[in-house]
């Protein structure tokens, strides 16, 4: 006989559990499927690494000595995580080999650590340690040039002398700037 024997009876058993199936199976399925609010994430796999920070203070050092001292009122990091921050109510203090050079207040910014530019836009005033003042949109300051640069119109003014044009590259380092575009100067 054909079905006799426990060797045969051992392949009668998943035959009869796979026959039976649509009987127990939303029983068993019922009881093994997790209950409450879970949320199983799907997709990407990378954890979130974006932050936002309130009241924060940035420094950068080179050398041992300061070279940037950031206040923002928020920090939030960009598209690519600690390389990119976007900064609102920038205050920045400039230095170079540790002297105090420049004084640079704005709206809105962003920090782009890979190239190292500090970019700032909204009512940009910037004030220099020899009693420059500059007026700008927007601006960026290059870290390793030293150099701040504009190419919105600009507002500069001491107490000699005010000019008025189009885009602006001042090194802090030389102290050298170039005003572009159609320049007004008033010398007094």
């Amino acid at each position: 006989m054909l079905l006799s024997g426990s060797r045969n009876l051992l392949w009668m058993i998943p035959l009869a559990l796979l026959l039976t199936s649509p009987v127990w199976k939303p029983g068993v399925e019922e009881f093994l499927s997790p209950h409450g609010n879970l949320k199983v994430k799907t997709g990407n796999s990378v954890p979130d690494k974006s932050f936002v920070l309130t009241d924060v203070q940035l420094s950068r050092y080179e050398n041992g000595q300061a070279d940037l001292v950031l206040h923002a009122a928020r920090v939030q990091s960009g598209r690519r995580g600690m390389d990119s921050l976007l900064l609102s109510k920038v205050d920045a203090l400039l230095f170079d080999q540790g002297r105090e050079r420049a004084h640079i207040t704005g709206g809105e910014g962003s920090y782009d650590g890979d190239k190292q530019i500090l970019t700032i836009v909204e009512d940009v005033a910037v004030i220099v340690k020899n009693r420059y003042e500059l007026r700008a949109d927007a601006l960026r300051y290059l870290i390793p040039y030293k150099t701040i640069k504009t190419a919105a119109d600009i507002f500069f003014k001491s107490k000699d002398f005010t000019v008025r044009g189009t885009g602006m590259s001042y090194n802090l380092a030389s102290g050298a700037y170039r005003v572009g575009g159609r320049v007004v100067s008033d010398v007094k």
